[in-house]
């Protein structure tokens, strides 16, 4: 593993975008949106990307200066075509339109479709509920590679959901995850550092039990998490992500553009309902007393937020690990782009 300081990360993604079309000001926030991820843990989102998005705006999938555009919408609701520019955009784009519209009318719901890849929809949850407005975030990914309870084969995408609250601190309460039992970033950490992957999370191509990383690029799949609970919500987000906006879903058949989103936030305003200051009282009452709950030996109980949290913290202070043979492709992208590595 190759340790280098968020910050280093962070410039050097923004000269690759930014040598490939992007504004600064874009830049900057794709590149914060992934840099963020690895500083909160959930490294199969970050800057590895950085590769992965680079192929995608030369094969003509991602176009760095479109605009997302509202193309349907009432008080309490949009449509936006994300116009295949970064995921990123678009889905912030989602946010900002759907608090907007939760802070005037208390409850709204925005949905996006012509979207790439976002990345960690946890990174919207939060946002929105570090502006005072609860939020689920429901995505739909069209590249199917995660089977149906008890299906052989891959059926939906890894569909994650998200959901943030306010609390009285400055860190909310947030639940992200994906519907498969792990993001599919977590096989190319694995695979990156050469390591071998739970029994429990995919089945190779004949349907069989493997801890070999590689099988998911041989044909098998990801499994869903919770059995049929976890299916139950992987299609809820297959409806609320992609039937709902009118984006592709797993099993249309169709393959290209090769990793599209479709998204949808429902933004809910306390202030409709008990209101925000006492929304926000009970609710850290409420955190504070799962954290005081006995714990297992060895371990501590802890709320939704608190990993991310504490992972930032640790991270910001002796920086990110990458894999070395991210590190090594990263290099050679920037080779290939004339960006100076420090």
């Amino acid at each position: 593993m190759v340790v280098i300081p968020a910050d280093e990360l962070k410039e050097l993604g923004v000269n690759i975008f930014m040598a490939q079309g992007a504004s600064e000001e874009r830049a900057r926030f794709l590149v914060g949106t992934l840099v963020e991820a690895n500083l909160t843990g959930h490294d199969s989102h970050g800057v590895h990307f950085y590769v992965k998005y680079s192929e995608r705006i030369e094969e003509g999938y991602i176009k760095v200066d479109e605009e997302p555009v509202i193309i349907k919408e009432s008080p309490s609701s949009a449509l936006i075509d994300g116009g295949w520019t970064f995921g990123q955009v678009t889905a912030m784009k989602v946010a900002e339109t759907a608090v907007e519209k939760a802070k005037e009318h208390m409850v709204a719901g925005v949905g996006a479709f012509n979207c790439n890849h976002i990345g960690r929809i946890g990174y919207y949850t939060e946002w929105a509920a570090k502006h005072d407005i609860i939020a689920t975030f429901y995505v739909n990914v069209g590249n199917k590679i995660v089977s149906a309870y008890n299906g052989l084969g891959r059926a939906f995408g890894t569909n994650p959901f998200s959901v943030s609250a306010p609390t009285g601190s400055e860190t909310p309460f947030l639940v992200d995850y994906a519907t498969s039992v792990v993001a599919a970033g977590k096989i190319t950490v694995a695979r990156a550092k050469k390591s071998k992957i739970p029994g429990h999370w995919t089945r190779d191509k004949y349907g069989r039990v493997t801890d070999d990383p590689n099988a998911m690029s041989e044909g098998g799949w990801l499994l869903p998490f919770g059995d049929y609970k976890g299916q139950g919500l992987q299609m809820a987000s297959e409806l609320l992500g992609a039937v709902l906006t009118g984006s592709r879903t797993g099993l249309s058949g169709i393959t290209v553009p090769p990793s599209p989103n479709g998204i949808f936030m429902l933004a809910v305003n306390p202030e409709g309902f008990v209101g925000l200051d006492e929304f926000k009282r009970s609710t850290t009452e409420l955190l504070s007393k799962v954290k005081s709950l006995p714990a297992v030996a060895g371990e501590r109980v802890m709320v939704p937020g608190e990993p991310e949290k504490e992972s930032k913290e640790r991270r910001l202070k002796e920086g990110i690990a990458v894999p070395e043979s991210t590190w090594g492709e990263i290099k050679a992208l920037c080779s290939r782009l004339g960006v100076e590595v420090k």
